[in-house]
């Protein structure tokens, strides 16, 4: 394909603890297009970021075509059939995987990442530029540090989501009301108070933050006071009472149950372990 393609790349070899344990790469390079081709792929073990440095191109993945220019991203699972054609195009890439990336890139699909976006944050071309660097190098940390440009990559696509609702063809912005419940959770708060503060309906308002936060409302409430609770344990003399009152939770039973929850260990248990 030399007559095809320019392309500089490093195929990666990550180690076993970086399989087990870490994002890892897989591949990561750059290539130009000397005239018009397409390759094929489908069933690869790997997910797959690239963005178009400039030309035009083509993706098709499952059964959908987008056509591609400069600044346009890409993010695909390739388990799924994909093509792409290049027109005279230059992109950097990177493969990579990870044992919990399934369910990351489900995540990022459920909170309306596209498959291709348009974006001018150079972020996404100076974070592959980092790995292939990374890769390249005989630094004996380099999986850490190709994970942590890997959780970087990510992170930049996750901010790039925001919720749709499909119904009413409008975006919602839900950062008000988080910091809204930022600054109020130790008071008397609830999802029908901040439904009618707020002048929304408090089911689409439910639907709406777990689809963009990942919890419901009032279990984001409830971790932000047990949160609280557990600064109050440490540095505080003040009993297991009054710190459940002090989190906004009257009953110290209920405080009690719901700590050990999502601690697996009872208020009593943690203040004494730490």
């Amino acid at each position: 394909m030399n007559n095809i393609v320019e392309s500089k790349r490093i195929q990666y070899t990550a180690s076993r603890f970086a399989k087990e344990s870490l994002l890892y790469l897989q591949e990561v390079g750059y290539s130009k297009s000397i005239r018009k081709h397409t390759s094929y792929r489908n069933y690869m073990d790997s997910f797959l970021f690239f963005t178009v440095i400039e030309g035009n191109g083509i993706l098709k993945y499952r059964n959908e075509e987008y056509r591609l220019k400069d600044n346009d991203c890409v993010f695909i699972n390739c388990q799924n059939e994909y093509s792409h054609t290049s027109d005279n195009w230059k992109i950097a890439w990177v493969h990579f995987n990870g044992k919990n990336l399934n369910s990351i890139f489900n995540k990022y699909l459920e909170r309306d990442g596209k498959i291709t976006f348009s974006s001018n944050n150079n972020n996404y071309l100076n974070i592959i530029n980092s790995i292939y660097n990374i890769a390249d190098s005989s630094n004996y940390l380099k999986d850490m540090n190709i994970y942590t440009e890997l959780v970087n990559l990510l992170n930049n696509l996750m901010s790039e989501t925001i919720y749709e609702d499909s119904n009413k063809n409008r975006k919602y912005n839900l950062d008000s009301i988080k910091q809204y419940i930022d600054n109020s959770y130790l008071e008397n708060i609830s999802l029908d108070q901040i439904s009618a503060q707020f002048y929304i309906n408090k089911f689409y308002l439910t639907r709406a933050f777990k689809e963009r936060y990942g919890t419901t409302i009032n279990n984001y409430i409830l971790e932000k006071r047990i949160t609280k609770s557990k600064e109050l344990l440490r540095f505080t003399d003040n009993s297991i009472e009054d710190i459940a009152i002090v989190c906004g939770i009257k009953d110290p039973n209920y405080f009690s149950r719901v700590f050990k929850k999502i601690e697996g260990i009872t208020p009593k248990e943690y203040r004494k372990m730490w």
